[in-house]
């Protein structure tokens, strides 16, 4: 592969985010079982509606999209409390499946979408990551 090649490559991978534009990283894995009954969990568990929670794995990441959710509204500390418990109940779905063996960081991504920005604008992000043990510990940067 050519240098200008690698360097486009890197770039597609290292750019997640535009301009508050979200970009999927990959293609996401057909939904799978455990993706939705994990759906399921997390939208009983934190009292959410249906369209606005949605989640993917790809590469690793299992993402759990918030949509037009009302913790956008709130303050990063607000959203970190919902953050940890759809991690909690995303890291026992996969414990159960061993589809989600490859799972190293679950992203928890909050953002608005409507008819202009079809593709969202991400309004926060907070990532979990696999640690030395197998537990999903909060990622700060």
């Amino acid at each position: 592969m050519s240098r200008k090649a690698t360097a486009a490559v890197l770039l597609a991978f290292t750019s997640l985010v535009i301009g508050g534009t979200a970009i999927a990283q990959t293609a996401p894995s057909p939904k799978s079982g455990v993706l939705d009954g994990m759906q399921s969990a997390v939208i009983k568990s934190i009292g959410a509606q249906d369209k606005t929670v949605e989640i993917t794995m790809a590469d690793g990441v299992l993402t759990v999209l918030r949509v037009n959710s009302n913790q956008n509204a709130l303050s990063h500390a607000g959203r970190n409390n919902e953050a940890t418990a759809i991690s909690v109940i995303a890291s026992k779905a996969m414990n159960e499946d061993a589809t989600a063996a490859g799972v190293h960081t679950i992203r928890v991504q909050y953002l608005t979408r409507d008819s202009a920005h079809p593709e969202g604008t991400v309004i926060d992000n907070i990532e979990f990551r696999k640690n030395s043990k197998g537990a999903f510990e909060m990622h700060v940067t």
